[in-house]
């Protein structure tokens, strides 16, 4: 028989609060062990020379970020709406990937109507998400990425387009899992980050191929008719789809 719904609620809420209890507490020691580490350095500055101290380093780095990482993973659902002008905040954050990436060859591609509607969402963390996966597009770029915005009737259709190594359907399904990476220093939980997120406006998020565009011929020069920079022969493509109320 299956859960009821409010069986299943709770159980995800002590899901996550003892996701938070654990982070918590291992959060306090690595803190404290950091600091140790930092105090060594500074009384033993030969200790930079050792490459089992970058490597400790880079570990305890890690860690961090992972612990951080497993907190946003835990808080996606807790959102602060505001009424939001979709227009700047979508440009001002597909334009800030700049500076993340200053000096990259790689061509980048804006399309952002001027008129697109007000919607409340939550800010920081809507821009959490895009730039995320503005991010991890960049990173698996060979020349171009492209963002682009469409009002459709009853939504806002992201799409971000890069030209790096094709995604199958069968790992689109893997990378939305937590800890599912390529990266050799990746925690695996930015796509299910940046799909809590958006799940959380009412929205989703998927890769799309081929079959599922108006048309697969379509190149970063060439938008189709809808606005969208499309670039099938290779990369990925990334829709994502914000109701407009």
């Amino acid at each position: 028989m299956a859960a009821d719904k409010p069986s299943l609620e709770k159980q995800l809420e002590d899901y996550r609060f003892a996701l938070s209890k654990v982070s918590h507490e291992v959060r306090n020691p690595v803190t404290l062990i950091n600091s140790y580490l930092q105090l060594l350095e500074k009384d033993h500055p030969e200790l930079k020379q050792n490459e089992l101290w970058s490597d400790i380093t880079e570990e305890m780095l890690f860690l961090r970020r992972l612990l951080d990482d497993l907190s946003c993973y835990n808080n996606t659902f807790r959102c602060q709406f505001s009424a939001t002008e979709m227009s700047p905040f979508l440009l001002k954050l597909s334009e800030s990937v700049y500076l993340l990436f200053p000096d990259s060859p790689i061509s980048y591609q804006i399309s952002v109507p001027e008129n697109l509607p007000t919607l409340s969402v939550d800010p920081l963390k809507l821009n959490q998400a895009l730039t995320n996966l503005l991010r991890n597009s960049f990173e698996s770029a060979a020349q171009s990425v492209s963002f682009s915005v469409v009002e459709k009737q009853d939504c806002l259709q992201i799409d971000i387009i890069n030209d790096g190594a094709s995604i199958s359907k069968e790992q689109q399904t893997e990378f939305f899992k937590p800890f599912v990476t390529t990266k050799p220093n990746g925690t695996g939980l930015g796509l299910p980050i940046a799909r809590g997120i958006i799940e959380a406006h009412h929205g989703s998020i998927a890769f799309l191929f081929p079959e599922e565009t108006s048309d697969s011929k379509n190149t970063p020069d060439n938008p189709d008719k809808s606005g969208t920079l499309l670039n099938h022969m290779s990369g990925s493509h990334l829709r994502i789809v914000l109701p407009l109320s």
